[in-house]
């Protein structure tokens, strides 16, 4: 009974710290979904709207494709609001804020027509060109009961009416649901952002496990004097705050001419004491007598290190390049100090596009971060086992 027990208790503990640590991931992902008055009122949103599948099914009907929406050249699109004859409501297209010429806004016709039961709400493009997305607004008469085509993305108070706002009329399903996401692709060139990190990070990884894997079996199997006094020398540095080192780095960078450059981004961050200390533990760990049997056969240190040491050790291999790789792809400060053009910069950075001084798009911002993430943890799948195989080792003799 008490080692049953016991089990239900691990498992409860389990499956709580579980939903501790997943909480956070799910309110970033739900938040991606959240309009913008969802976003950011008081009251927490759990399940906002554009996770409800009954409203994929309501936005699939409004767009020329049921899919992705938009309103074509000529296309006319019409949404049916319930309601008696009067007082009849009204229905604009909002003009972007400062703009002398809007397309959207002077290209759609709004016409309100009353129909059996309610009153239907016509958008006509009249342009050349087609739409993608269409804003709206509906005042509504606040006497009257309102049940709305597709929920607002905003309800506010002027007057005597409603404000309902929609940031697209036209949505189609995968629009509607992923509004957030294609918005914040299309606000930065992600793509090059992408690239960035992705070289950065991938160079950091491939050169710093090269000069790790050296320096490491150097320090565990070469024998020379004063190799303790050199590796607790090398233990030191890491007691020295990174910040400390940031203006030096900066200084050495403008002299040699590399700032917005991707030496400046790789450089500096290409020897690692951690990769140093994590695979010299991995070497101490290998029977001695594979080394010895080697030496009579008259291998010497750089065979042993390739032919002996780096195969048996791909669980250190992994992990260091697992934290190198999201230490130079989570890099945020040391980018925004010696990066200026827009092709030098990183997905970090690139979430800094929504945020201003007038406030944060937090759908915008938690849609790209959701992308941002994504390469991490299908990565983590990934390389899962060897991971962990890793961390069990480290420090096993």
């Amino acid at each position: 009974m008490r080692s049953r027990a016991a089990r239900l208790l691990v498992h409860l503990l389990l499956l709580t710290g579980g939903g501790v640590m997943a909480f956070p991931f799910y309110w970033m992902l739900a938040t991606s979904f959240k309009s913008p008055q969802e976003a950011l009122q008081a009251e927490p949103v759990w399940v906002p709207e554009r996770m409800k599948p009954v409203n994929w099914l309501k936005a699939a009907r409004l767009g020329d494709s049921p899919l992705f929406g938009g309103l074509g050249p000529g296309r006319s699109v019409a949404l049916f609001f319930p309601g008696p004859e009067a007082p009849p409501p009204r229905a604009l297209v909002p003009r972007s804020p400062g703009a002398f010429f809007d397309p959207v806004a002077d290209g759609t016709r709004v016409e309100v027509v009353r129909g059996e039961g309610g009153w239907w709400v016509r958008l006509t493009n009249t342009g050349e060109a087609g739409f993608r997305r269409v804003p709206l607004v509906v005042l509504w008469p606040k006497g009257v009961p309102l049940e709305p085509p597709l929920p607002p993305d905003a309800r506010r108070s002027q007057g005597e009416y409603w404000r309902l706002e929609w940031v697209n009329a036209v949505p189609g399903a995968l629009g509607y649901v992923f509004h957030n996401y294609l918005e914040a692709w299309d606000a930065a060139p992600w793509g090059r952002y992408f690239f960035v990190s992705f070289f950065t990070a991938s160079v950091q990884v491939a050169v710093g496990l090269f000069l790790a894997a050296l320096a490491a079996f150097a320090l565990a199997r070469i024998p020379f004097p004063g190799k303790e006094a050199v590796f607790v020398l090398v233990l030191a540095t890491m007691m020295v705050p990174g910040e400390v080192l940031l203006i030096p780095n900066y200084v050495l960078l403008a002299r040699l001419g590399w700032l917005d450059t991707f030496y400046a981004l790789i450089v500096p961050w290409l020897a690692s004491v951690f990769g140093i200390f994590l695979l010299r533990q991995f070497y101490l760990s290998l029977p001695q007598d594979l080394f010895d049997a080697a030496r009579i056969d008259g291998a010497g240190y750089l065979t042993q290190l390739f032919r002996i040491a780096l195969p048996l050790s791909v669980p250190g291999l992994v992990s260091y390049g697992i934290f190198t790789f999201l230490g130079a792809y989570n890099a945020l400060l040391w980018p925004l100090i010696v990066t200026q053009s827009p092709d030098m910069r990183t997905v970090q950075l690139g979430l800094l596009a929504f945020v201003s001084e007038a406030g944060s798009d937090y759908g915008a911002l938690m849609a790209a971060s959701a992308f941002v993430i994504a390469p991490v943890v299908l990565g983590y799948f990934v390389a899962q086992r060897q991971f962990i195989q890793g961390i069990a080792r480290t420090g096993l003799r």
